[in-house]
């Protein structure tokens, strides 16, 4: 299948080199560098001491997609709108598959006519090392939901052998439900870890890191719906335990002084409160906090 994968970042090439040895994939890159470099030395994929590298297409973001019958979107939730601004034909692709964090997104694409809508959630790790080069740094899964049409297109794409037991798929029925269960989990990790600068899992060893996790997570849950709460918990901390050496993408972020999702995740918490006309004390306080380390690095 033509598939098109719109982000160079760690998700965008981990998804290129699974999908590159069944599936003819072109990067839409953010720089012209990354495309020649792509086009020239292929995506490289480092997992379990093995290094496999993949031959790819890659371009610099034009104005036009190159006929594909799957485009997935690998972007931050602050790029996606300006980006596919940018391409005048992206209607014409039949599936479009969105990956990303938050759920701001999900007012956007109720405007688009694309006759398959699939909402995606990853819960992989992954690394960039470079601008062809990413490291599998944690083997999680993929959920999909379908958001408008069907999943046929994904189907295609297992039939095809694309899913490993190192790249696992897992179909949901309710989208909505998924996309909350993500949210949970990157509201309580993300800014917590990026605010004490620790690695995942000493959100569990610490013990007062512990009981904030778990004061924010009772806060959340509030007012993002959850249907079994004790499930949702374990679910947090089993990720926390299964990544505990990762670093979360808000937490390289702020290291390397870039924007980051904060406004999709909290920020989007923090507007279904006011709406409930619920205060949410620990949330505002952490919502404020990155935004104010992201205010200082960005001087």
């Amino acid at each position: 299948m033509r598939v098109g994968i719109l982000g160079g970042g760690s998700i965008g090439l981990l998804f290129a080199a699974y999908l590159a040895n069944t599936n003819d994939v072109t990067v839409y890159t953010r720089t012209e560098r990354q495309a020649s470099l792509l086009n020239k030395n292929g995506v490289t994929l480092l997992e379990n001491d093995s290094s496999n590298t993949y031959k790819i297409n890659a371009t610099f973001r034009s104005q036009l997609i190159n006929n594909e019958e799957i485009l997935i979107i690998a972007l931050k939730q602050y790029d996606l709108q300006h980006v596919m601004s940018i391409f005048v034909d992206v209607d014409k692709v039949s599936t479009i598959i969105f990956l990303q964090n938050g759920m701001d997104h999900i007012e956007y694409i109720e405007q688009l006519k694309n006759k398959n809508l699939l909402l995606g959630v990853v819960e992989h790790g992954a690394l960039k090392v470079d601008e062809t080069t990413v490291i599998h740094t944690g083997v999680g899964i993929t959920k999909y939901g379908v958001y408008r049409g069907n999943i046929n297109a994904i189907t295609l794409l297992d039939k095809h052998g694309t899913f490993s037991k190192n790249f696992p798929l897992l179909i949901e029925e309710n989208w909505l439900e998924m996309l909350s269960a993500k949210l949970v989990v990157n509201a309580v990790i993300n800014p917590l870890t990026a605010l004490f600068k620790v690695e995942n899992g000493q959100l569990l060893l610490n013990q007062y890191f512990y009981r904030i996790m778990h004061t924010l997570f009772q806060e959340i849950i509030t007012v993002i719906h959850i249907s079994n709460e004790k499930k949702m918990w374990m679910q947090v901390e089993g990720i926390c335990k299964k990544t505990s050496s990762n670093r979360s993408s808000m937490l390289k972020d702020i290291e390397e002084e870039r924007k980051t999702e904060i406004d999709a995740i909290l920020g989007y918490i923090l507007r279904q409160a006011e709406n409930k006309n619920k205060s949410l004390p620990l949330t505002s306080f952490l919502f404020e906090a990155i935004k104010g380390i992201e205010e200082r690095g960005s001087k």
